[in-house]
Order: structure tokens, then sequence, then C-alpha cells
């Protein structure tokens, strides 16, 4: 068995009537299980969502309690990301895959970075101003593949920033299945809707036109998967980690708390973690000022940890509807980072392969439980999961 497992950022259950009607993934639910009911784990920001898939953990478990470690006292453009897979406290489908001596690939993972449990790896990296961004890429990434791969093909690909990006993702993806090594596991992160929502707003054209790509995206890997003869051998999992909102008012919540009570904020986007050594005053001062901050809800330490969050976190806020908390003056569209009770937090999920009822439907899951999903399929042990398998989706 191989496990084909596609990641289509800033997707959600809001979004399954308009990407039902595109073919791949139309064809995807026709022949497989699908959900448009999947509960994603908080925070819901991407890094964290992404390690969840991978280890059938909460943040809380894993480790990974948002895109960025806590930086307070650096610029925000110079913060850095979570970019390596050593960050993650418990096993992953890559490390389990590699225990079982199974050849991993992966494009674009988030926290995939220095991963020596990938054979072929491009992780998601950030150059941050005055890096560079080649010589960033081949500290964290699998080095000699990847210069091959810019030798032979990196002409095709227009920029670095989306839809180039995912364009070149999907080349990566058909040029692996063509390789006299195809990957027994593949994990791919597809970042052209979250793109183009952040920047032009939830329900734009270009959002829109950005779901049609990712469908033509798909049907490229599949259609690679086919010619390469592997298809009946394949567990095909497509995924999504959170929706987003529109949220037209931004609010530097860090500087005004630090005028009001000396408390820090560290946004998650439609929500923030609050760090205060006085938790009390920093509490009064969020619901004293809740209608002129933008604050929806006001949350404590059992409430957090209830939710999965992480274990330092012992306040946090959410944003009120239309509003979202940014570190810089600036223009915001599109948001996430919302609680779990919003509409957009609720995922999708394509299941298609060996052992996979063909045509079903299931009324809901939990984002936690498809790491241990695909783990029973392809006779993995992932011990540390807080998820279970489910069992609906098997014939």
């Amino acid at each position: 068995m191989r496990l084909c497992m596609i990641s289509l950022d800033a997707v959600a259950k809001p979004d399954a009537d308009r990407l039902l009607r595109l073919p791949a993934l139309l064809a995807l639910k026709e022949d497989g299980v699908f959900c448009e009911n999947v509960k994603t784990v908080y925070p819901t920001l991407t890094y964290p969502i992404h390690t969840s898939l991978l280890t059938g953990c909460h943040p809380r478990t894993h480790g990974i309690g948002h895109n960025q470690p806590f930086q307070p006292d650096t610029e925000p453009r110079m913060r850095a990301w979570y970019w390596s897979a050593k960050d993650i406290r418990v096993k992953t489908l890559h490390r389990a895959a590699k225990e079982k001596g199974m050849d991993a690939a992966s494009i674009l993972w988030p926290v995939s970075g220095k991963n020596r449990c990938i054979r072929r790896n491009f992780p998601e990296v950030l150059p941050l101003p005055g890096e560079s961004p080649v010589l960033k890429m081949l500290r964290y990434a699998s080095p000699l593949w990847i210069l091959r791969m810019e030798l032979q093909y990196g002409k095709q690909r227009k920029s670095i920033r989306q839809p180039d990006l995912d364009d070149y993702a999907a080349l990566l993806c058909e040029k692996l299945y063509a390789s006299r090594r195809p990957p027994q596991v593949l994990t791919v992160h597809l970042v052209d809707c979250d793109a183009m929502r952040h920047q032009y707003g939830t329900d734009s054209p270009e959002a829109h036109a950005a779901m049609e790509r990712l469908d033509a995206r798909v049907n490229r890997i599949v259609e690679a998967v086919r010619e390469a003869g592997l298809e009946q051998e394949t567990l095909f999992c497509v995924v999504s980690d959170h929706g987003q909102q529109d949220a037209p008012n931004g609010i530097l919540l860090d500087r005004l708390l630090r005028e009001a009570c000396g408390a820090r904020a560290q946004s998650l986007g439609m929500g923030a973690y609050i760090y205060a050594d006085d938790l009390t005053a920093a509490w009064l001062a969020l619901e004293k000022n809740r209608e002129a901050w933008g604050i929806g809800r006001v949350m404590g330490a059992e409430e957090i940890h209830a939710l999965g969050g992480p274990e330092d976190v012992l306040l946090a806020v959410d944003a009120a509807p239309g509003h979202c908390f940014i570190d810089e003056p600036g223009e915001t569209r599109g948001e996430h980072g919302f609680n779990l009770d919003c509409p957009q937090a609720r995922t999708l999920l394509w299941l298609k392969g060996p052992g996979i009822r063909k045509g079903a439907r299931l009324e809901e899951a939990d984002l936690i439980d498809i790491a241990p999903t695909l783990a029973r399929a392809l006779g993995l042990a992932l011990p540390d999961a807080e998820g279970q398998a489910l069992k609906d989706v098997f014939i």
C-alpha cells in the first residue's frame, strides 16, 4: 500500500458545494469516502493543523501551538517559524513510514524541514529579509535532490509566489511518480487558495479561481499515479485545514495591551494568545476594552486546554466578527485563527483506494482521527496518537 496525501489549504465546509462541482474532487468523492464536517484543531493555523494531520494529536501534545514561536521582542517580519521537524514532540507518519522501511517524499509540507525520515524533501521554508531563498532551502531540504530538480525544471517555475509555487509543487509530484523509485508515501501542501483569500477576500473571484486550480493540480497528481501504474495500490487522502472569514478591521492588540497593563499578545489572526505576569490585570483590561478592541470572547487556561491548545498558554481571546488581531498596521481581508465553533473550522476529507468504501459519506469526523486512519491502512504504528482510526471508511 502507498499513500498520496494532498492538503488543500484554506478550504472548508462552506466551500464543499463549489469544490464538488469540480471534476477531480467530484471523482474522488464518488469513488471513495467523503466528509464535509471534519472538526479541525485549535488554533486554526496552518502549522499546528498540519502537524496534527501527521500525528493524530492536538497541539498541546505535539508541541506546535502556533505557526511561530513566541518572539515578542523581534520585529514581526523577522520572526522565525516552526520550520524544523525536530520541534514536533511525537511520532509522525513520516517517521513511522521510515521505521517500516518505506520511502517518503514531501512537498511544501509545514514543519518538515531537516527531516531525515523524508528522502526527497522540499519543505515549506520562508526566507526572512536578508536571507537567500536558495541557501535557506538547501539547509532545510534534501539538497542534492532539490538541486537536481532545479537544474532540470526550475525554469518552468515563474516565481516563488502563488499560484506559481503550487504549479511547481504539482510538477515535482509528477516527476516523483515518473521516477525510477516513486515514493511510497507522499505528502504535498497546496497553498494557492489560502494566499488568494488572505490577499483578496474569502468570496473573491481570485479565491474561486484558486479552487479551480487546486482541482486541476489534484488531477495532475492522480493522473501521475495512474500513469505510473500505481493507482490500484495507492490510498489517496485529500484534506483541508481551515477555512477563512473576512475580517477587514485589524486591531493592534499587542500594542494596546502593552500600553494598558504590560501584557503581550501573540496574534492568531481572528484570535490571540495573551502572555502576562499579572493574568488578572490582563483579563480585566481585555474585558474593560472588549468592544473597542474587537474582542468577542476571553478564555482562561481551562477552556484553552480543553480545546487542545498549548499547555503554556493561560489566557486567550477570540476576535469579534469582522475583526482580527495584527502585529503591524495594514489592510486585512481573509483571515483564520478563529475558534472551533465557526463554520469554517469544519474541514474536508476525501479517501479513495484499496480497502476504502466507495461512494460513502461520513456525517462527521475529527481531524486528529485522520493520521490513525492512514496508519491503520498502511500498517504503521502511531503510539502517541490521541485520535482513533475511522472505522466507517474501510470495507
